[in-house]
């Protein structure tokens, strides 16, 4: 019998190529390969938070998938739920990071990959008996239509096991427009139990523009009470819950690559939800992001350890 999961993820994973030292793909004569994925990403951080965690997709059987699926394994995530073919695609992507004034990047190589020809016949529905999360984005909902109906599929599915669903909105404007994600995200978003959003996007996904505080208000009343999780940059984070309002701490971070930390600060707030109170939910993924900021590539290669010594503010600037 399988080991239940706390968390389960659905989502695509690419092969990421990025060049070293900040170079441009124009001047650069070599980049860096590692992969990335935001539910992925999720669910790596999570388990090296010492959360059990499954993430389902689907992937093409060549050494672009086999890097894909090793990559994660290496994290302790249950990958019962990857689905091979034999022909296909993985998707790639391709970023130049920047330092200001140069902005970051990002060149998806998408499209008609293997994950949208992922059927709910091919779905290891089990996984979702006994998970206490199911962890959704809007990326997903973005790749097709087909795509779209299986995150459909999976709210109802958590549903019906009882586990929280948990939804990053992760406006991509490369994938779609502003009123066209929020004309398929409204509905979607009905259905979840803690909403992820930054500042910029419930405004201009879903209109809602204001303080923090009525931003919050805005989203909780439209989403049926969902707990809205909204994220304003260097001022921190905010949360409505119940009512009541939370602000997290803020971390100073010095940036290495700042690609993943939307997806760090998800999993470490999720961390915090399973564990103890909205509050520390809230410290724990403000920590937890700060310290990605600071590690190259998609994952966060952090323990919990490496968290609450922030929190704790023990950290000595050399480790002997």
């Amino acid at each position: 019998m399988a080991i239940p999961v706390d968390v389960v993820t659905f989502g695509e994973t690419m092969i990421r190529f990025s060049p070293p030292d900040h170079q441009t793909f124009e001047q650069a004569t070599t980049a860096n390969v590692t992969i990335g994925g935001s539910e992925s990403n999720v669910a790596v951080a999570l388990s090296r938070l010492g959360v059990k965690t499954a993430w389902i997709s689907k992937l093409t059987d060549n050494p672009l998938g086999k890097k894909i699926y090793t990559s994660i394994a290496a994290h302790g995530v249950d990958l019962s739920g990857v689905v091979w073919i034999s022909r296909g695609r993985n998707a790639t992507y391709f970023v130049e990071l920047g330092k200001p004034p140069r902005s970051h990047r990002v060149t998806y190589d998408r499209k008609a990959s293997a994950i949208n020809t992922l059927q709910p016949s091919e779905i290891n529905w089990s996984l979702f008996k006994g998970a206490k999360i199911v962890h959704l984005t809007g990326i997903t909902a973005a790749l097709s239509s087909n795509c779209r109906k299986l995150v459909e599929m999976m709210i109802k599915r958590a549903r019906k096991e009882k586990a929280l669903v948990s939804f990053d909105v992760n406006y991509r404007a490369k994938l779609w427009s502003c009123k066209r994600a929020g004309e398929i995200l409204s509905p979607l978003c009905l259905g979840v139990d803690i909403l992820f959003v930054n500042y910029e996007d419930a405004a201009n996904v879903f209109g809602a523009r204001g303080a923090p505080e009525d931003v919050l208000k805005n989203l909780q009343s439209r989403f049926n009470g969902a707990a809205v999780v909204l994220t304003v940059g260097k001022d921190g984070a905010f949360c409505r819950h119940k009512g009541q309002i939370f602000r997290s701490r803020t971390f100073l971070a010095v940036e290495t690559d700042r690609v993943g930390a939307g997806d760090a600060f998800a999993a470490g707030f999720l961390f915090g939800f399973l564990n103890r109170d909205v509050q520390y939910s809230l410290d724990f993924a403000s920590a937890l992001s700060s310290l990605k900021f600071t590690i190259p590539g998609d994952l966060a290669w952090i323990s919990r350890a490496d968290v609450e010594g922030i929190l704790q503010n023990d950290r000595p600037a050399i480790q002997r």
